[in-house]
This record gives C-alpha cells, structure tokens and sequence, in this order.
C-alpha cells in the first residue's frame, strides 16, 4: 500500500507540473526590460546599438545613435520567436523615444516586422510627431490574433498571417524612425525599451479540464492497484 500511495502522489506531482506549465503559458511570453544588457538583441549596425544603465523607462534600455545613412533595424532573441499560435500569443508591444534631433528630414512610423517559414508580415502604427521631439518614453502595442486574415495595422507581404503565426523565426523593429540631413551635419539618438511579447490566459474550464484529467488518472490507477492487490490475497 506503501508503494501504492507514492505513485498517487507521483502521479498527482505531473499533474499539477502540467497545469502550472499550460498556466505560465498566460501573460507575459517573454519580455526584454535591458535592466543589465542588450537581452541578446542584435542590430543590423551594431556599432551604433549600444545599452545605456541609466534614462530607461525605468533603469536601461537600447539606444541608438545614428553615424551612417544606413537603416538600424534591431533583432529578437529566440524567446520571442516559435509557434505563435500554440502559444497563444496575443500582441507585441515596446517603449520607444526619440531623444534628440537635428536637421530631420522625414520621420516613419513605428513598426514591427514578423517573417518565418510561412510567411511574413508587417505592423505600421502612428508616426511621431517632430514637433514633439524628444518625445519621451511611448508605449507602442500591436495586437496579434489567431484568425485567417491579419488584425488591423498589419500587412502581409508574404504567404499567409496564419502560416507566419505557425513559426515566426524572425522578429524585428526599426530602433531607427527619424532621416536627418546628413550633408550638414546632424544628431540622431532614438531608444527602445519593455518589449514585451503577451500571451492570452488559460482560461479557468481549460485549467479545470487538465486537473480533472489528472485525478481521473490517478483515480484508474488506484483501482488497477488495488485489484491486483485483492487478487493476492
């Protein structure tokens, strides 16, 4: 009977391992807050991607400081990468500010870039203002869903949204908005901070039917176990 009881508790232990893995699952999916580095985001032109301790929102962030003609682009790690819709995943969302300016150009709008195996996609949001320059830390969110068509403020260039969402092995967002005259001379700083890539809840009938799921094992082997133990005697 001994040997009978640590099988249940070990049973009822994956159960609970299980649901506590399919909840962790909720919220947060990964996030990037550059507290103490770059979190293994990479640039395009590294040289000009540097991480700053201090002026974050709050704390460190990545910052930009612009010294060629070239567009700075910076790269998810692969916690914000994979199957999107297994995942649940629900948006995206980061803190950008421009932080000093001179001799602008053009200023483009936030964007995030998706592209896998499937397809690939891009989000376009409000374009800041250079009247408002520095803007201060702006909170910018795209919404992802899993449905046939794209959610507003995305454009599929490539294949299907759904076929993306299956496998995102790339995730980028321009560090860069603002295009100065660089014939005269110009500063160009600019920062990201809080990328965060959310996720939907479990919902409490799902979390509900993996626990139940789990007992119902236990309670089949306790009865396997107990049989065999009345058929000894």
């Amino acid at each position: 009977m001994v040997m009978l009881v640590t099988k249940q508790l070990g049973l009822l232990g994956m159960v609970f391992i299980a649901l506590m893995t399919t909840v962790a699952r909720a919220g947060t999916l990964a996030s990037s807050t550059f507290d103490t580095d770059l979190d293994g985001w990479t640039s395009n032109t590294p040289s000009q991607v540097v991480w700053e301790s201090t002026g974050g929102n709050p704390g460190g962030f990545a910052q930009f400081t612009d010294a060629t003609p070239d567009t700075s682009l910076i790269f998810a790690p692969g916690q914000f990468l994979g199957n999107y819709i297994s995942q649940n995943v629900t948006g995206i969302s980061f803190d950008f500010n421009v932080i000093a300016e001179s001799n602008v150009l053009n200023v483009y709008p936030y964007e995030i870039d998706l592209s896998g195996p499937g397809g690939s996609a891009s989000w376009f949001g409000a374009t800041p203002s250079a009247t408002n320059f520095p803007t201060g830390w702006v909170n910018v969110s795209a919404a992802i869903t899993d449905t046939p068509s794209a959610p507003n403020g995305w454009t599929v260039t490539n294949g299907t949204w759904q076929g993306l969402l299956g496998n995102v092995t790339s995730l980028d967002i321009p560090i860069e908005l603002v295009n100065n005259d660089q014939v005269q001379g110009w500063v160009d700083v600019e920062g990201i901070d809080n990328v965060v890539l959310a996720a939907s809840p479990v919902s409490e009938a799902t979390s509900i039917s993996i626990l139940g799921a789990g007992f119902a094992l236990v309670f089949c082997a306790q009865r396997r176990q107990l049989a065999r133990f009345g058929a000894r005697r």
